[in-house]
């Protein structure tokens, strides 16, 4: 089987002819290794190792309008000798401007590396000028937009796969706020935030759509902000579960697509509801901020879902070749068991990583993880 064949077998439940080996290699390991930062140079990293593309800077979206006076764009304000860049981030409404500031390159090795170090939406009065801006953003939508997704899938013809990342309402909405400020305001104004989700689900929905629309096989949703907060299942299942559910209506409808989730931390108590959600694959299983192994997540749900993860991180930057082979195996011993079982790194490879051991990863793969 090729690597994009194994890979959605595994997508599908299925036993492939080897354990399908994917990475989460981003921009900023690519940077380190190629210089380049792009999908394209993504994908040669993992030509470079052996590995299958999966989640890599591709993604769909919509093409629409905003009429004058609104908007969200970013600009750089100051660039220092040291490489460190701050940039601001302008939500401009007619009758509220809301700015925050980033800031990257203060990593020498990791300039890539950035922080929001002031959010956008501070208040109630914010919020509502935001719903404003959701509301006009979703009536100006006017059809799908692919961005580069039909020339990856030429490029990396049966040697990767061209997954488009999808963001859902909990993440768009918490991403202007900040992560502990959105949660209090969940608790503080819960009628005002219902009236947020409930456009920015809609505009989550044309995204799904512009992906069924796609030639791309596979989509991820990222839901790491919602599981990685520790915001509790009741809240998960009151305020993210349902972007899930919504995602899930679509594509279902859809024969030959597949989506699955990318999440981070304690997923013990929220698993069975993602399940339940009818998800084709669920990743990450941090082996170290996580609370569930792979094995014990295989036993219990490896016969409903495809499992994609729980190779340590650190083991790549700190270890040797030798520790990179001993995690492989076992990864293969706690989830390669009937298949529907994809290695994938407990979360990003970082910078840091060493191009051996990622080979080491894929090497003992094809060596042990073949069913």
């Amino acid at each position: 089987m090729t690597k994009r064949e194994a890979f959605v077998a595994a997508v599908r439940r299925e036993a492939p002819d080897v354990v399908p080996v994917a990475p989460l290699i981003h921009c900023r390991y690519a940077h380190r290794v190629l210089g380049r930062s792009d999908w394209r140079a993504v994908f040669e990293v993992h030509q470079m190792i052996g590995s299958c593309h999966h989640r890599g800077p591709i993604g769909v979206g919509c093409v629409g309008y905003l009429p004058d006076g609104w908007g969200d764009d970013s600009r750089v304000i100051e660039t220092t000798p040291d490489g460190r860049t701050t940039s601001e981030w302008i939500i401009r409404t007619p009758t509220r401007t809301m700015r925050g500031l980033n800031v990257s390159g203060v990593i020498p090795h990791d300039p890539l590396v950035g922080k929001t170090v002031e959010y956008p939406v501070k208040d109630v009065d914010d919020w509502k000028a935001f719903l404003a801006l959701q509301d006009y953003t979703l009536a100006g939508i006017e059809g799908p937009s692919f961005g580069q997704v039909e020339e990856a899938l030429k490029v990396m013809g049966e040697d990767g796969v061209a997954s488009v990342g999808l963001g859902p309402a909990y993440t768009s909405l918490a991403s202007v706020r900040g992560m502990q400020e959105f949660v209090v305001d969940l608790i503080d104004y819960p009628d005002l935030m219902r009236e947020l989700f409930l456009v920015t689900r809609q505009i989550q929905s044309k995204h799904v759509e512009s992906f069924l629309a796609s030639p791309a096989e596979v989509a991820w949703l990222d839901i790491c902000w919602a599981t990685g907060s520790d915001i509790g299942p009741k809240r998960f299942e009151e305020w993210a579960l349902p972007d899930v559910v919504a995602a899930m209506e679509l594509v279902r409808q859809a024969p030959g697509k597949h989506l699955g989730l990318y999440t981070l931390g304690k997923i013990r108590e929220l698993l069975p509801m993602l399940v339940d959600a009818g998800v084709d694959f669920i990743e990450t299983f941090e082996p170290n901020q996580g609370d569930i192994t792979l094995a014990e997540a295989k036993r219990l749900y490896g016969h409903r879902i495809c499992l994609m993860g729980n190779f340590d991180c650190l083991v790549l930057a700190y270890g040797t070749v030798e520790d990179a082979r001993t995690e492989a195996l076992r990864c293969l011993e706690e989830g390669m068991e009937g298949g529907a079982y994809v290695m994938v790194t407990g979360d990003e490879v970082p910078a840091d990583a060493g191009l051996d051991n990622l080979k080491a990863m894929v090497d003992t793969v094809q060596e042990k993880g073949r069913y």
